[in-house]
Parts: structure tokens; C-alpha cells; sequence
């Protein structure tokens, strides 16, 4: 599919949502963005394969799969909507070929730059992320070791559950992190399932990196 089918709405919402980290909630959209991915543009964007929604609680829950991702590269070399667009949009479009300029010089994957350069003044992505990362390499005996989340969380101090679930969920965009439930359901404790953050309506148990 050609970036160019999508309508502008659609368009503004998986920007917004690629510069979320490619993990958000209608909330957090509303907040970002000025407005929410529901109704039609939710369910197209689902039935292309470029947006899993999920509903944890009382609002829908957003992440960019890997198709989604793949449009929002594309999208960094793309233009306005249409020429009566302005030039606010222009200009959009302009910082976003720059962007992708610097990418492809520094070798940059667009989801691996976002999640690590998010600094929004309110996002913990970046230093939650890091602890994650370190409290995972005091458990791992070696790389792509899974680790149980229940082991995982007490390592992270007081920070409340839904950070570090969000913080998990923009983790597993990047190449070198993996979620996963556990295979054999029947050894899992009720502490367990307690601790498994819920990925697109999966819980998933186990984390593993694949290096330092």
C-alpha cells in the first residue's frame, strides 16, 4: 500500500503515534496530538495491519506494528497531502525529509531514534527504559536469556505499574527486545500473571535482550 491512500486524518494520527514511541493510548493521543485514533480511521488503520488496538481498560490502547513502522519511514520522504495543505504542512513535510536524511547518515532505525530521543518533558521513556535494560542484566546469565517479570519488577523501585508497562511496550518496538508469554502456562504463579504486561491483548511473562 502507498503511503499516499491514507487520509490526512490518518496520516496525523500515526505520526502522532510513531512520535509517541509507537505505543499510546487515546488519552495520550488527545494529549499529543489533538486527537484520538477511534471510529472508522481505527478500524481501517487495524484492517490494513498498520495499527494493533487494544482495550485494557476504559479507552483503546495503540501500537504500531511493524507495517506501521515501515509506513512511517516511508513517510519521512513523502509530501504534503495536498497542495492546499499550507504551508504549515509544507514545513512539516520539509522537517520530515531532514530527519530522514539524518537517519540514513547515522544509521538510525526511525523507532529506535524516537524511543531513545523522546524528551517531551512528561514521557520517563528514556530513563525507565534504561533501568529496565539495567535490572534486566542483573538477572540475564547471558544474552536473550527470558527473564520473568516477576523477578524483573522489584528491581524498579516505586514506579507505579502502568509506567513500566508502557516503558515495556516501547522497549519491544526495537530490534533487540523480545516479549513473550510463558509456554507453559501451568508453572505460572498468580504473582506471575500479576506482573505480565498485556501487549495487544497478549499477557506477556518474559523478557529477553539480545546484547549490552
Amino acid at each position: 500500500m502507498e503511503n499516499t491512500a491514507l487520509r490526512p486524518r490518518e496520516r496525523a494520527l500515526l505520526l502522532g503515534l510513531m512520535t509517541l514511541g509507537g505505543s499510546a493510548s487515546n488519552l495520550e493521543l488527545r494529549d499529543h496530538v489533538g486527537d484520538a485514533l477511534d471510529g472508522e480511521p481505527r478500524r481501517r488503520l487495524n484492517r490494513l495491519g498498520l495499527v494493533e488496538s487494544d482495550k485494557p481498560g476504559r479507552t483503546y490502547h495503540h501500537t504500531l506494528t511493524e507495517g506501521g513502522w515501515t509506513w512511517c519511514v516511508a513517510e519521512l520522504a513523502g509530501t504534503a497531502p495536498a497542495a492546499r495543505s499550507g504551508p504549515l504542512a509544507r514545513t512539516l513535510y520539509g522537517v520530515l525529509g531532514l530527519l530522514k536524511g539524518y537517519l540514513d547518515a547515522t544509521d538510525l532505525s526511525l523507532a529506535e531514534f524516537v524511543v531513545t530521543a523522546r524528551t517531551d518533558g512528561t514521557a520517563k521513556a528514556v530513563p525507565l527504559t534504561q533501568a529496565i535494560r539495567d535490572a534486566y542484566w542483573r538477572l540475564a546469565r547471558e544474552p536473550q536469556d527470558w527473564v520473568l517479570l516477576t523477578r524483573l519488577r522489584p528491581l524498579l523501585g516505586n514506579v507505579p505499574p502502568d509506567e513500566v508497562d508502557e516503558a515495556l511496550r516501547r522497549l519491544e518496538l526495537l530490534p533487540d527486545v523480545h516479549l513473550a508469554p510463558e509456554a507453559d502456562q501451568k508453572t505460572l504463579t498468580d504473582d506471575d500473571r500479576e506482573a505480565a504486561v498485556l501487549v495487544s491483548g497478549v499477557s506477556k511473562h518474559l523478557l529477553a535482550i539480545e546484547a549490552r
